[in-house]
């Protein structure tokens, strides 16, 4: 009997499930080892696979990058790797090269996430239904929900919303904040759960990571301030999509930031959305949010059971 080892490899955590068995790592990131080069951290991702997977494995691995993943070609990730490197990275022949005996399926992280949240969250009327990770970086895939497809394009890349810029109404030293990927004033820049610290020394506010739900809950000042120039660039992402998409029926909303906000993050997050500037945005009553957005808790999600879910084919990932 073949073995099914589930991967999930981010900026932050390695997790590797086997059986009943979950390890956490901490990653081999640029977030982990700044002075790490990508070809150092590669070696590294590699090796320690190796440690952990059986003789003829199924390996099902969510990966927190650009992905091409009918080629299992990677296209670069500022949480992994840092500023884009030259090139594409092969990721797929390089684990085959090293286990020939291991059956691979590589999928974006995010691709796992809808996967793991069409799964839980999907309802009968539901037409397309989408899945926004906010997490040491940010992504979004899409999904037909009644055709059980995520179309992309020729480079599988679709959903790369964390490098778009973003739209604020935050300060200069905000909107020039500098971005994991190379870039400035992305998405990613100011809304990731990375970019906390950067933001708010931008604004001059005093940031723990320890302390700020707390400080949140309490309602100081400077922690809600915080928060709403954090969030502002997602609602305005979500804004348009919403806007652009009239089948869109529900977007699942998740990540290690929003999830460790989860109240907080979404009492925000919907007081932007509600705010009307036009009459455009009349359409964007509180019912229809309430019945559009999820935010997810903390376990909603589970990207290893998503990338299972994804080499089942119970969702395809189909270039257009």
């Amino acid at each position: 009997m073949t073995d099914t080892v589930s991967v999930d490899l981010g900026g932050t955590w390695l997790r590797i499930r086997s059986g009943e068995r979950t390890e956490r790592l901490p990653s081999p990131s640029v977030l982990r080892q700044p002075s790490a080069t990508p070809d150092q951290l590669l070696r590294e991702l590699i090796e320690t696979l190796d440690r952990y997977l059986p003789p003829g494995a199924a390996v099902n691995m969510a990966c927190g990058a650009a992905l091409d993943e009918q080629k299992g070609v990677a296209h670069g990730s500022g949480p992994l790797w840092g500023g884009t490197p030259a090139g594409e990275i092969p990721l797929l022949r390089l684990l085959e090269s090293h286990r020939p005996d291991v059956r691979w399926t590589l999928v974006n992280d995010v691709t796992a996430g809808l996967a793991s949240f069409a799964r839980g969250f999907t309802r009968p009327t539901d037409r397309r239904i989408a899945y926004l990770t906010i997490s040491s970086g940010i992504a979004l895939r899409i999904a037909d929900a009644r055709e059980g497809v995520i179309p992309v394009d020729a480079l599988g890349l679709q959903g790369e919303v964390g490098h778009l810029r973003a739209v604020t109404s935050g300060p200069d030293t905000v909107r020039q904040l500098p971005c994991a990927c190379g870039g400035i004033g992305h998405v990613a820049a100011i809304s990731s759960g990375s970019a906390l610290a950067a933001v708010a020394s931008a604004l001059e506010l005093p940031y723990d990571r320890d302390s700020f739900g707390p400080a949140l809950e309490s309602g100081a000042p400077g922690a809600s301030l915080l928060l709403s120039v954090v969030v502002e660039p997602i609602a305005e992402l979500v804004r348009t999509m919403i806007a652009l998409d009239p089948r869109l029926d529900r977007i699942g909303i998740g990540g290690g930031l929003a999830e460790g906000l989860s109240e907080m993050y979404e009492r925000e997050l919907c007081s932007q959305l509600a705010s009307v500037r036009s009459y455009a945005d009349t359409s964007l009553t509180p019912e229809r949010i309430r019945k559009t957005i999820y935010l997810c808790r903390p376990h909603d999600i589970d990207t290893l059971s998503g990338a299972d879910d994804i080499a089942a084919g119970r969702l395809r990932v189909s270039k257009l």
